[in-house]
């Protein structure tokens, strides 16, 4: 006999509570909707900077569609990141300095900077981290820094900087290099002073004494005669240092230091900076000085210096 005497019947919903359910369903997407729509015009028109974070983190990860809703054109959230960090700049009072240049259509957005012509760039979003995301050009793979406004943080990618505005964008103006570079620096401020994010600056941290760890941990002497070398050529004179190490006045009282900060066992080289204004970050060096550039490339593989491993792999 079958055991489904003993079981309770299935409840037969009537026409009326079907409807009532299909109502609600629908309702239930307007409703999330509706949430949606106000945390976007939050987005777009606060002058408030609290708001505008508390914005971008709702609608990053915002699941707009249901069951019974879809919404054909819809922003993404990288979409989303990029009106954030655009907003940011134009409440930081950089107006001018970066504008998303497609607006008028509901699609990948894309931004200019105003100092590098049509060059154009987007976010990405992180494939190990839902909600961080990395900002790059889109004519190259180059994640510049990597944003996530969930965890409060802002990492500079030192290899992307340098592989795109000293290798890619080479014959460009460097003052116009220096003022997208100084775009970014004044977003990565702007968080860390309202908002309290930890900003890794990495090749783009001006202050004296930074110390730039070189990738290959140990710099053959051979790499440090070639500095001495280009050095010479270019009337500036290269002396002996501390740990085997050398120092280099540049222009301006320009002081630089490539040492071993570790021992002779596990050695740790690397370089800081000295400049009376702490402008000079190893990046703006390379970009200043063409006899130090050559040398880095020449070079990068020993050179490179170390960015987070675990969030650029």
């Amino acid at each position: 006999m079958s055991n489904d005497i003993n079981e309770a019947p299935k409840k037969v919903l009537t026409t009326t509570e079907l409807l009532s359910t299909y109502t609600d369903a629908i309702q239930a997407g307007l409703d999330n909707g509706t949430h949606y729509v106000a945390a976007f015009k939050q987005l777009n028109k606060t002058t408030d900077t609290n708001e505008l974070l508390d914005a971008a983190l709702k609608l990053t990860n915002f699941h707009l569609n249901t069951d019974y809703v879809e919404f054909p054109h819809q922003f993404s959230d990288e979409d989303v990141q990029l009106i954030f960090f655009e907003r940011l700049l134009k409440l930081s009072d950089n107006n001018d300095s970066l504008a998303i240049s497609n607006s008028e259509h509901v699609q990948k957005l894309l931004c200019k900077f105003a100092s590098l012509g049509d060059n154009t760039f987007t976010f990405t979003k992180s494939t190990k981290n839902e909600s961080g995301f990395f900002f790059g050009p889109t004519a190259h793979n180059r994640p510049l820094f990597y944003l996530n406004l969930k965890t409060k943080e802002f990492m500079f990618h030192g290899s992307a900087l340098i592989d795109y505005f000293v290798v890619d964008l080479e014959g460009l103006d460097i003052s116009a290099l220096k003022d997208a570079l100084s775009v970014m620096m004044q977003a990565a401020e702007a968080l860390k002073e309202n908002f309290g994010f930890k900003i890794d600056f990495n090749v783009l941290d001006g202050i004296n004494g930074e110390f730039y760890e070189f990738a290959a941990g140990e710099v053959p002497e051979s790499i440090l005669d070639e500095l001495f070398v280009k050095s010479a050529d270019n009337n500036y004179i290269l002396m002996s240092g501390e740990r085997g190490g050398a120092n280099l006045t540049l222009d301006n009282q320009t002081k630089l230091s490539v040492y071993n900060a570790g021992d002779s066992d596990r050695p740790k080289w690397g370089a800081t900076i000295h400049d009376e204004d702490q402008k000079e970050s190893w990046l703006y060096l390379l970009l200043d000085y063409p006899f130090i550039k050559d040398w880095y490339l020449d070079n990068k593989k020993q050179l490179e210096i170390l960015s987070n491993k675990f969030i650029f792999g």
